[in-house]
């Protein structure tokens, strides 16, 4: 359930940016550096009971409120609206809490919806290991300058993406191809997939890594999403959040106790 701040909040219209919680935990920390740099401001929290309940420090260094496990920013002209995820589903919960994500996104209305995910490099197939590794997932949509965009930008498809002017058949296999080919992406896989049978247009942005240290493969991701979307066109230099001083602390900070 979408709790608003208040009731002059409005999503009709907006760009949708999400991660999802997968290796590396890449799409969030890309989303923190969008969230940051813009100075997003809090619109909204979504209740679901699927998802593990966390809080802690604020995170951002323009927002004093508290994290929950699922927060909705905005940009004040409203163009872009941004979902951080702090928790994982709980297990066998992926399924439904996509379902959730999917009727939150169609009552919403929003003009376009992307997906920042990433999957497990080491399990790449072999026509994955050369070239980008950000790499894009298109469905439902019939946006052509998008898709000369991405190509432009070497955001060439993940695995075998559903084509315009391919049928249902065709889509749906090119599309099941694709998700075989993500691993440790989250809910990636079932969001996609009910996507496709509801209809619902979604670019989805892949960053193939692996578990570590993944700090300059989020600022890539966010680089990626910014050069195909025009986030922060006059932004030059990402600022990450007060957070991220204890993404890899020397000592445990007493401050979440």
């Amino acid at each position: 359930m979408f709790v608003k701040a208040n009731e002059s909040v409005s999503t009709r219209g907006s760009t949708l940016i999400l991660p999802t919680v997968s290796i590396g935990n890449v799409p969030q920390l890309a989303i923190d550096l969008v969230i940051n740099t813009l100075r997003l401001s809090r619109i909204g929290v979504i209740d679901d009971s699927a998802l593990l309940p966390v809080s802690g420090l604020s995170s951002f260094d323009h927002i004093s409120s508290r994290p929950v496990p699922l927060e909705v920013y905005q940009s004040s002209d409203a163009k872009w609206t941004v979902l951080q995820q702090r928790s994982p589903p709980l297990a066998k919960h992926h399924r439904l809490f996509a379902e959730s994500i999917l009727e939150f996104i169609k009552a919403s209305e929003f003009d376009r919806v992307v997906l920042l995910t990433s999957s497990d490099a080491a399990l790449r197939t072999d026509a994955l290991i050369d070239g980008p590794q950000i790499r894009s997932i298109s469905i439902n949509s019939d946006d052509k300058t998008l898709v000369d965009k991405l190509r432009a930008l070497s955001l060439t498809d993940f695995g075998h993406s559903p084509l315009i002017g391919d049928s249902m058949a065709s889509k749906e296999s090119s599309l099941a191809g694709a998700l075989k080919q993500l691993h440790a992406a989250g809910i990636a896989r079932p969001l996609l997939d009910k996507s496709q049978g509801a209809g619902v247009p979604v670019l989805a942005l892949v960053s193939l890594v692996n578990e570590g240290d993944n700090i300059a493969d989020a600022v890539m991701l966010a680089n990626a999403a910014n050069a195909a979307l025009g986030i922060a066109a006059d932004v030059d230099q990402w600022r990450p959040p007060q957070s991220w001083q204890w993404l890899m602390p020397d000592s445990v900070p007493t401050e979440l106790f």
